[in-house]
């Protein structure tokens, strides 16, 4: 597979020692990826490969709104999320907002890597403005954490392929604003050969560990995980008598009257004796049975129903908080400059009297907007700056 990185030191990819190893690759930590593309098929067969297993088809090319796939595949627990192919949105700021939200809400606490996908016979001037949608919604910091991904079907040699793009102009003046990162990926190879997979997992753990081991987050992902958590909270309490009513019937399970109720029910008698004797004998029979009727059994099956109510929990609240994210601090922001803006206006006009305290408060309240908007933007910068010291 061609690299992006001959021109680069040779140390800047080298493997680091296991206690700089990314936490997915250790640990029960997801392995996040926010997956763009800007047109056609290449983002959703991408998706495919990194995940090891295909859950979108082969024909299909957009989808409606942002979706999140997960799996167990090379190593690791894999959360892929793929947007809707930009190119769809450039018309419509406000869709493209909706789009963007909800793939905030689904990749929080925030991604561990950023790609950009692109058909090799499909870059165009375009695909600049492209990126910069997604830099004005998400900060130029999220720039350290992508990649873009050339996705083509070619026989020829790797060589030729990474010469045919890097005479490309538009191509050029991408990968720039991205660190010159890039890798070239086969479709047709990696749907018969998982290595070609393994070799773009392996540059993005590289690029994982040149970032801290870190994943991406800002100002707007903070908001959104608090707020996803406390939904999820709330959505729990909710639920409490659900999961109460559920621990009881499992108890009355494994315990050794289910136990006896079970048998009773299937057998009697003889019928029991022979068919027991027929499976097992001593402790082949005593080991079947402590395995379904113990609390170790219990408590595995209670975990599995409550880790399902989790995860339905956080889908909602995922889908609920990206209908409002980025409004509520906003709005209070706002007001709140408004109000300080009017009341200090007033205060001003108070000396030429009634009337100038109404133009005063007016006056104020304008200017107390426009500071409250520069406020809220250097507020946001700061943030961002400090989300990527913090995050891990």
């Amino acid at each position: 597979m061609a690299s992006n990185e001959r021109s680069q030191p040779k140390s800047r990819w080298r493997r680091k020692s296991s206690m700089e190893e990314p936490p997915y690759l250790s640990g029960d930590a997801e392995f996040r990826v926010l997956l763009f593309g800007r047109s056609g098929h290449s983002q959703f067969s991408l998706a495919n490969s990194i995940l090891g297993t295909d859950v979108f088809s082969d024909e299909l090319c957009n989808i409606t709104e942002s979706q999140r796939h997960r799996s167990e595949a090379f190593e690791r627990k894999l959360a892929v999320v793929n947007t809707p192919n930009l190119s769809e949105y450039e018309a419509s700021q406000k869709e493209l907002r909706r789009v963007f939200k909800l793939s905030v809400c689904m990749s929080s606490p925030g991604p561990y890597v950023v790609l950009f996908a692109f058909d090799l016979n499909n870059i165009s001037p375009s695909a600049a403005s492209i990126l910069e949608l997604v830099t004005k919604h998400f900060g130029d910091s999220i720039l350290n954490h992508m990649m873009v991904v050339v996705c083509h079907e070619e026989e020829k040699e790797d060589s030729a392929l990474e010469e045919k793009v890097q005479t490309n102009r538009d191509f050029r003046e991408l990968i720039e604003k991205c660190g010159r990162r890039y890798h070239l990926f086969n479709e047709r190879k990696a749907q018969r050969d998982e290595k070609v997979s393994r070799q773009l997992l392996e540059k993005m753990d590289d690029m994982v560990r040149e970032n801290g081991c870190r994943f991406y987050s800002n100002h707007q992902y903070q908001e959104a995980e608090e707020r996803i958590q406390k939904e999820e909270r709330f959505m729990m309490k909710g639920r409490k008598k659900e999961m109460l009513t559920k621990r009881k019937e499992l108890e009355s399970r494994y315990t050794g009257e289910g136990l006896e109720k079970e048998l009773e029910s299937r057998y009697t008698g003889e019928g029991l004796e022979k068919e027991l004797e027929s499976r097992y004998t001593g402790e082949g029979l005593e080991k079947e049975l402590e395995s379904r009727y113990t609390g170790e059994g219990l408590e595995k099956e209670l975990l599995q129903f409550e880790t399902g109510i989790r995860v339905e929990n956080r889908a909602k609240a995922e889908r609920k908080i990206s209908e409002v994210l980025g409004f509520t601090l906003t709005a209070v922001d706002y007001a709140a400059a408004v109000g300080k803006g009017a009341a200090l206006g007033a205060l001003c006009g108070a000396v030429v009297g009634i009337e100038g305290m109404v133009v005063g408060a007016a006056v104020g309240a304008v200017v107390g907007g426009g500071i409250g908007g520069a406020v809220s933007a250097a507020w946001g910068y700061l943030t961002n700056t400090a989300a990527q010291m913090n995050r891990r």
